[in-house]
């Protein structure tokens, strides 16, 4: 978004790896949300990812305190679902069910294949890569990998994987090397819960990071001289939070 004050539109610009995603399928769609701040439609598939990221978020804090000595996995597991669905109560029953099918599939996921080394969860974190431009974002996980490199994991609900790249981890990335700045290489993953816990995992260097660095910079620079915002419609236009307000539907 660009901040702005009564007198002049001030050089601040703050990115995130969805913003800079949202701006780059559609400006138009970047306005509204990040400018506009326009009103959005609510979506069941954004509930069922909350429940299960709540849900994991609080498995993974109960193993980290007491490891298996009150509970079993399994029970562990239970009581964080019970947990979390209280604060989705208008979840309808089949989609609280498909959540909790898609939680017990990750149980037994690291039944087979044993807990992760889970450093942090929930990571909220925010910095500036120049002194008019602020990264902020939400770091699901960070694992500690036998090798001693750390792992990035990113949960995902979606159905369809082929528009995840490694953008996002490597936002997070960026984090993560100034947070541990003696990191010369890690992993990042996205947890693919509809598609039997499995990973989708790109290995990283500094120089991939310092690449989305540059990366974020340039979007930064072309978001602060946008004055179009113009629509790019695609077969996307049909989920988008603002069809009702766009002036490119009728194109659509």
């Amino acid at each position: 978004m660009v901040v702005k004050n009564n007198t002049r539109e001030t050089q601040l610009i703050k990115l995130s790896a969805s913003a800079v995603k949202t701006y780059d399928q559609c400006p138009k769609k970047y306005f509204f949300n990040y400018i506009e701040r326009a009103p959005k439609r609510s979506w069941d598939h954004f509930d069922l990812g909350n429940l299960c990221h709540e849900t994991l978020e609080l498995f993974h804090l109960a193993y980290m305190k007491n490891g298996t000595d009150k509970q079993t996995l399994t029970q562990m597991m239970g009581t964080s679902f019970e947990q979390a669905r209280k604060k989705f109560l208008k979840m309808t029953d089949v989609l609280r069910a498909e959540g909790k099918e898609l939680l017990m599939d990750y149980l037994r996921m690291v039944q087979k294949n044993g807990m992760p080394n889970v450093k942090g969860v929930e990571t909220s974190f925010k910095f500036d890569i120049t002194e008019d431009i602020l990264v902020r974002g939400f770091l699901d996980r960070l694992d500690i990998m036998k090798d001693g490199r750390f792992h990035i994991i990113d949960y995902k609900t979606t159905k369809n994987v082929k528009y995840l790249d490694e953008f996002q981890l490597l936002v997070y990335g960026l984090w993560l090397k100034r947070e541990y700045p003696s990191v010369d290489s890690f992993r990042g993953s996205y947890l693919l819960l509809r598609h039997g816990s499995t990973l989708k995992s790109y290995d990283f260097n500094i120089e991939d990071v310092n690449r989305v660095e540059r990366d974020l910079i340039s979007y930064a620079n072309r978001i602060r001289e946008e004055n179009i915002w113009t629509a790019i419609p695609t077969p996307l236009c049909n989920w988008c939070d603002f069809k009702g307000i766009c002036p490119a539907q009728k194109s659509w």
